[in-house]
């Protein structure tokens, strides 16, 4: 008997953190359709960029592994107060036996400095970082942070992990010392219950100054 195919709306919203970010691959047996994406300018005074990505990964037997980007816009300035709509019409993504496609995003802006250390508490999520140079936030910032190595013990198993995941944006909660020195602040990263997070090196963190929202449609016969 012939299966209906299965439409499925996902909304994908993120903070545009640090470095180059996933944003979404096509799953297993679906054909995906883009139907909107855009970025938003969110900082107060500033003037960062975007380039966005479509990835093409082989998947067949002969040329596995191989990678072909095609960026779809590259180094976009988006002003203060405003927005960059990237796909206002139709991007398809494929999945078969020869390839797999992804969507990234990368963003450049001012303020991102090296984290040296992390301390996490997975029963109350508060997190306190350490950075490499001042940090320059204050109390009530909002941040992202991305590319930070751990390692998890607990219920699930043993993994090594980078975390955020999913991402997200964070608030500056306190810091220690004064605004311009200070290289130590802490936040609150969510709780994982029965899962212990041991830090183990790396990590970028900014000031929030992009939000990535996009529309995707899935259609599968699986």
């Amino acid at each position: 008997m012939a299966i209906a195919p299965l439409n499925k709306f996902l909304t994908i919203a993120v903070p545009v953190a640090p470095g180059e970010q996933l944003i979404y691959t096509t799953p297993t047996g679906v054909s995906a359709i883009v139907l909107y994406a855009q970025v938003s300018n969110v900082g107060i005074g500033t003037y960062p960029t975007v380039t966005f990505t479509h990835r093409r990964k082989s998947t067949g037997s002969r040329t596995f592994g191989n990678i072909r980007d095609t960026r779809i816009i590259k180094n976009a300035e988006i002003p203060p107060s405003d927005s960059l709509i990237i796909i206002d019409g139709r991007l398809i993504l494929e999945r078969n036996a020869t390839l797999i496609d992804s969507i990234l995003i990368e963003g450049t802006q001012s303020g991102i400095v090296s984290i040296s250390s992390c301390r996490y508490d997975n029963t109350t999520g508060i997190t306190t970082i350490t950075t490499f140079n001042p940090h320059n936030f204050n109390v009530g910032d909002e941040i992202t942070m991305s590319g930070l190595a751990f390692t998890c013990t607990g219920s699930f198993g043993i993994t090594t992990t980078i975390y955020p995941s999913p991402q997200q944006s964070f608030t500056v909660d306190s810091i220690i010392g004064s605004v311009g020195t200070s290289k130590t602040f802490v936040t609150n990263s969510g709780v994982a219950i029965g899962i212990t997070h041991h830090y183990v090196s790396g990590g970028l963190v900014g000031p929030l100054q992009m939000e990535f929202i996009c529309s995707i449609l899935e259609n599968s016969t699986t």
